[in-house]
């Protein structure tokens, strides 16, 4: 029979039947760089137009010169790391045919070791998968394409929620100080007393406006004015707890508010305004001398001394109004509707205002 080698037995007897009614040829041959062939069957001549005697013992030309000389490392890694693991081995790879372009075929086979483990030969069989290949790969490209539209699509959804989330920062957030706006602060204003509303606590409302924050723009220009509204902000979010809230309502205007136990919440009101007529006590130098800053703060309770939110915005402004008129860099409450100084020393009047 064309094909039939030195080493012949029953079991390829057996195969030859089948392989005959497949596209593809079964082997065996040694474990060498060349993979001499001691039988191949008549599929190679279908698949590669080479005739199976060429093969045996190489002697027209070996096996591996079929191999397209691309695949062939992967064909020698496939086949030694399967005789190290004692396993089949199963590889894909294009055979170069006399005549024609190449074609893929699958391998899968396996080394037949003698009673004192020593391996004998490699024996296998090869199939033709050129059609299947051409269905696999434009799965495969599918597969990518869809994995990289989804790359994409995941790509675009991120820049839209970043962008999202910078509109709503930017609608949010005052653009020079970055503290929440006016209208962050009325919205969280509302959920806090909403909240204590429902829980029994009290929110207190601090409201802060600069002194002579007018005569250091007048003296040194805006951009003296800007940083020192973003040093004003830092030393304010250095006051912060991480249940407080901080915002900038405008121009030198700023709140603060918190919410808590309603038998502390005056004391911590209290505390919480001098901590800031403290840190907010900022000398700009300036080239005749140094601007004083300082501000007044109107201290609100909500329930005891408001009833809802619109009340306690009123009450805080009208406080920390009066504080304006009487003299600044103090604290008012709406209990002593008085000026307190923050120190027991007298202060000189100032006769400009912001």
């Amino acid at each position: 029979m064309v094909g039939q080698g030195a080493y012949h037995d029953e079991r390829l007897d057996a195969l030859l039947s089948i392989t005959g009614r497949m596209d593809g040829y079964l082997y065996r041959c040694r474990n060498d760089a060349s993979y001499t062939m001691l039988y191949i069957s008549d599929g190679i001549l279908t698949i590669s137009g080479y005739r199976p005697s060429d093969f045996i013992h190489n002697a027209v030309r070996d096996y591996v010169s079929a191999i397209h000389p691309d695949d062939l490392p992967s064909v020698y890694a496939a086949v030694d790391a399967a005789l190290e693991a004692r396993c089949n081995w199963n590889v894909d790879y294009r055979i170069v045919p006399r005549v024609g372009e190449s074609l893929w075929v699958r391998e899968i086979g396996g080394g037949v070791w003698d009673d004192a483990g020593e391996l004998e030969f490699l024996e296998g069989f090869v199939v033709d998968i050129s059609d299947r290949k051409v269905v696999e790969d434009l799965n495969a490209q599918l597969l990518l394409d869809l994995k990289t539209a989804n790359e994409e699509l995941s790509a675009q959804k991120r820049e839209i929620e970043l962008a999202k989330q910078q509109s709503d920062h930017s609608a949010n957030h005052d653009a020079l100080t970055d503290l929440p706006n006016r209208r962050a602060f009325h919205d969280e204003l509302k959920s806090v007393v909403a909240r204590c509303g429902a829980t029994g606590e009290a929110a207190g409302l601090l409201f802060i406006d600069l002194d002579r924050f007018k005569e250091v723009n007048d003296t040194l220009g805006h951009e003296a004015g800007d940083a020192l509204l973003q040093r004003v902000s830092s030393q304010l979010r250095s006051i912060l707890r991480s249940a407080d809230f901080v915002a900038r309502l405008g121009g030198d205007e700023f709140a603060f508010l918190f919410s808590g136990d309603a038998d502390l919440a005056q004391q911590k009101a209290v505390r919480v305004a001098e901590r800031i007529l403290e840190r907010l006590r900022i000398k700009v130098p300036t080239p005749t001398g140094a601007i004083q800053v300082g501000c007044t703060v109107g201290v609100a309770m909500y329930p005891a001394e408001a009833a809802d939110s619109e009340a306690l915005i009123a009450l805080a402004d009208r406080l920390m109004y009066i504080g304006k008129k009487s003299g600044r860099n103090r604290l008012v409450t709406a209990r002593e509707m008085a000026p307190q100084h923050p120190s027991s020393r007298p202060r000189p009047p100032i006769r400009k205002t912001t």
